[in-house]
């Protein structure tokens, strides 16, 4: 399908013996003189099929002209399809990212507004030929025929494609509370939040601060966040006493200016104000940060991801969906408030927290050598964002880590950290003795490695330095009084170090 770039490798070619297809037609490039001879297959979707001295070739039909008696009539090559979801976000995420992808091909990107629910884009390219034709709409829809529809949603809803309808995760977000810098509370557990979201609490002096009223600001009941959060455990549509917005970005402006406000939004429309770090039990807290939300350390993270029915999807629209995994779209998922689904890097010296909550919120007393060891192995070392954790067969891995996994790969393949050594480090919960922590953290380190070994199919990854560790419940990074505290505790982190 991409013959349009490769028509370059016919120029090798030029010799070709001509063999005499049954069919033949003549593919001419628009921009070059290289052509290509053979026996037409068909077209479907903007691409031709024919079959050559080259073996079967698919060429975009936008850069080329046809020659033949058996070309096709084609009446258009514009692609038309739809793109469909919360308003926030199309205009924040998904609209950004096809000015991207247009800019990329020195196309330019119009949009005209024909009611309140449904706009029409048109992208051009500079000579005037029209590469696409996408109808917007504002809302829910079921109908996934040649739509691009985003939604969002735990982990979970990672898995909710089918062999039909595919899920692609785009970006990862968080539901946070927000106040002003000037407000002394910096902190809040979980269950308080959620106290002050129904209504329970109402003043700053029953969360450590001052005897005043506490202000809260919400999004509109109907917006998609407002659903997100209420499918998350916070229902936040029924609360009366809150002042609510259209637009999130000024929830955040007007939170952000009141010392004794409190809103609740997401970390990709945080602007200037302060976001509260979420605290458990035990004392271990935890800030949003796009570290925390990709290694899934913040318990109230999500995904913006897109339902796709890829069958019969126009040419353009599989072009910008192979966009959205380059590391041009990422920079722009980044530039608008998001965190990309990258691998983001995070030292020992930037995480005070967990040595901390290593040696303060264990229930057991672990060996000191056991942590000094630890340390000595993290220092000088990077942790990646790539943190690793099983479904409850302990087998399989879950629907976020899947991800994060398949991104690592891609990274590695890439040659990211080609002079590294790779460290796969394995850490449990409390429960269970301390030997046994730590032979259980080794062998799902081991896991790791093997599924590492077995996404290598063509031996890329053979020179890589890879060693395995497990540190059994020598580091936790949250309290286990929930079952969210004990999954994030035990995990697989992948760490790298220089080797010279």
């Amino acid at each position: 399908m991409l013959l349009s770039r490769l028509l370059s490798i016919a120029l090798a070619f030029t010799a070709l013996s001509h063999t005499a297809w049954a069919e033949q037609i003549i593919l001419k490039s628009t921009s070059s003189s290289v052509e290509l001879i053979g026996e037409y297959k068909g077209f479907k979707d903007g691409v031709y099929t024919i079959e050559t001295d080259l073996g079967e070739l698919e060429v975009d039909a936008r850069t080329v002209t046809c020659t033949g008696d058996d070309c096709p009539q084609i009446d258009s090559l514009v692609s038309e399809f739809a793109i469909a979801g919360d308003q926030e976000l199309l205009n924040q995420l998904l609209i950004p990212l096809l000015e991207s992808y247009s800019f990329s091909l020195d196309a330019t990107l119009n949009t005209k507004i024909t009611s309140d629910t449904k706009s029409t884009i048109k992208i051009t390219a500079k000579d005037g030929q029209e590469f696409a034709n996408i109808t917007v709409f504002s809302g829910a829809t079921t109908d996934t025929k040649n739509t691009l529809v985003i939604k969002s949603g735990a982990g979970k809803a990672l898995l909710v494609g089918s062999e039909k309808v595919k899920t692609i995760p785009l970006a990862a977000d968080a539901l946070i509370a927000i106040s002003s810098d000037t407000n002394a509370v910096k902190s809040i557990s979980t269950g308080a939040l959620r106290n002050v979201l129904s209504g329970s609490i109402n003043n700053w002096k029953d969360l450590g601060g001052p005897d005043a009223a506490i202000n809260i600001y919400l999004p509109q009941t109907s917006s998609g966040l407002v659903k997100t959060a209420k499918a998350m455990g916070y229902d936040i549509s029924k609360l009366q006493a809150a002042e609510r917005f259209d637009d999130l970005a000024t929830l955040s402006k007007v939170t952000a200016n009141d010392p004794y406000g409190l809103g609740f939004t997401s970390l990709s429309n945080r602007r200037a104000a302060h976001a509260l770090s979420l605290v458990g039990s035990c004392g271990a807290s935890v800030r949003p940060s796009a570290f925390a939300i990709a290694s899934s350390s913040y318990p109230i993270s999500f995904y913006h991801y897109l339902e796709v029915d890829t069958e019969g999807l126009p040419i353009f629209a599989r072009e910008f969906l192979n966009y959205l995994t380059s590391t041009q779209a990422k920079s722009m998922m980044t530039r608008q408030g998001y965190s990309s689904l990258s691998v983001f890097e995070n030292g020992l010296e930037h995480q005070g927290n967990r040595i901390v909550h290593s040696l303060l919120t264990t229930t057991k007393s672990v060996p000191s050598s056991e942590f000094i060891a630890m340390l000595r192995n993290l220092n000088n070392a990077r942790q990646l964002s790539t943190v690793l954790r099983f479904n409850e067969d302990g087998k399989t891995l879950d629907p976020q880590s899947k991800a994060a996994f398949d991104t690592l790969i891609s990274e590695l393949y890439l040659g990211g950290f080609a002079d590294q050594k790779i460290m796969i480090i394995g850490f449990t919960g409390a429960a269970g003795s301390t030997s046994k922590n730590k032979r259980k953290s080794k062998a799902t380190a081991e896991t790791i490695a093997d599924l590492v070994k077995t996404a290598d199919s063509g031996g890329l990854l053979a020179d890589l330095q890879i060693e395995t560790l497990g540190y059994g419940e020598a580091s936790p990074l949250a309290c286990e009084d929930s079952a969210h505290g004990i999954a994030t505790n035990n995990r697989v982190e992948i760490w790298v170090k220089s080797v010279f």
